[in-house]
């Protein structure tokens, strides 16, 4: 019996001792304590904020004009003789996007897109309207400020019901630079921001609108940005007509497109300055695509050839950024739509553009030989590379 008792008085010592073990080994409830296998898993970082402006796909500043309408101006280009010359033109510089077609007799004309017209500089000279412009920027629905008009806008305006959106200051008038010496009265007119104000103002003029997409479809700005697949594009050629070219140089160092024409008046090409700065401009991003250009019937026999661009079919094109090319196709079709900018493969898949200013040029389809750009490479002897094998 003793040594039962004594077999038993061991075992309860022994489960003790191995309770008293057990309660040991188990977590304290101190966090510093906690096992790695029971911590919970570390929460994703949040994605970075992208809410990118209207026309360039770069982060909207502390005063962007949040709700409020586009500006589009259109905007001289003439270079044929003293008499008729508008440049250097002011404020083209400050355009976001900036569109170049030509428009009748073989001439250019400019439309500046900008975000906010209550910071607008002075803009001259700014000449009348033309639908090849208008059908490119109606779907984003800017306030279009021009002075007087082409015979083919009014059906235009009504058709697509912008009279509301229409400030035409040949209804309340506009002013002229004094520092146009010798040049027509046509090459001196200007407005600026309270110009357009008072067009606001006297037009009742609705300036209100959001907006949920951007004009080009851009890289997210917290994203690299885009290298194009194709070869380097160092130098830009692009034929408007014999008398209106425009060419565009790459700089490394800024990472834009530098901007030049050639002046019918001077026979030169030479830097695009604005006025307003002295500065030459300079593009993130150039696109140029062809289309079908005709000409309107002129029953008035006014002797002038108005251009008319058909978007209904699309087209190809080229865009750069980056110092490099890409092949691309458009689409468009009536002027409500958007212009579209797609793989030229057939995947039918929307090219990215990098964040930043634009250039765009629509060229006649005919014009498209004219047209050339230099990958800065010089080309080698016939037999060169067999010979260095």
């Amino acid at each position: 019996m003793k040594k039962l008792l004594a077999t038993i008085v061991c075992l309860a010592i022994s489960l003790s001792m191995l309770t008293a073990c057990g309660e040991t080994s188990q977590p304290t409830g101190d966090a510093g304590n906690t096992p790695a296998s029971t911590q919970s898993e570390p929460l994703p970082e949040p994605e970075p904020p992208y809410d990118p402006a209207v026309l360039t796909g770069l982060p909207k500043g502390e005063d962007y004009p949040e709700n409020q309408r586009l500006l589009a101006v259109m905007i001289n280009n003439i270079s044929d003789s003293a008499l008729h010359n508008a440049r250097p033109q002011n404020g083209i510089g400050s355009a976001d996007v900036l569109i170049e077609i030509k428009v009748e007799g073989g001439i250019t004309r400019f439309c500046g897109l900008y975000t906010d017209y209550t910071k607008l500089p002075l803009i001259c000279p700014v000449r009348s309207a033309r639908d090849q412009f208008f059908q490119l920027f109606v779907p984003f629905q800017p306030i279009h400020a021009h002075i007087g008009q082409s015979v083919i806008m009014p059906q235009f305006i009504k058709t697509y019901n912008y009279a509301d959106l229409e400030a035409n200051f040949d209804a309340i008038g506009f002013g002229q630079v004094t520092d146009r010496p010798g040049t027509a009265v046509e090459h001196r007119a200007y407005i600026d921001e309270p110009a357009v104000q008072k067009a606001i103002d006297k037009l009742d003029i609705d300036t209100k609108r959001s907006y949920n997409s951007t004009f080009f479809d851009f890289v997210n700005y917290n994203e690299p940005a885009r290298v194009l697949p194709g070869p380097d594009a160092v130098k830009i050629s692009i034929t408007h007509a014999p008398r209106y070219k425009t060419y565009f140089d790459w700089n490394a160092e800024t990472g834009k497109y530098m901007m030049s024409q050639y002046s019918h008046y001077q026979r030169a090409v030479h830097e695009t300055i604005d006025k307003n700065t002295n500065e030459q401009l300079g593009f993130e991003n150039v696109l140029v695509i062809f289309a079908p250009f005709s000409v309107y019937p002129d029953p008035g026999n006014t002797g002038y050839d108005l251009q008319k661009v058909d978007y209904t079919l699309g087209g190809v094109g080229y865009y750069f950024s980056g110092g490099k090319a890409e092949e691309i196709h458009w689409e468009k079709g009536d002027a409500f739509t958007p212009l579209r900018i797609v793989n030229a493969d057939g995947t039918d898949n929307t090219v990215k553009f990098n964040p930043g200013k634009t250039y765009m040029a629509v060229v006649q389809t005919e014009e498209a030989p004219n047209f050339s750009f230099d990958t800065g490479i010089a080309p080698q002897p016939e037999g060169a590379s067999a010979a260095a094998e």
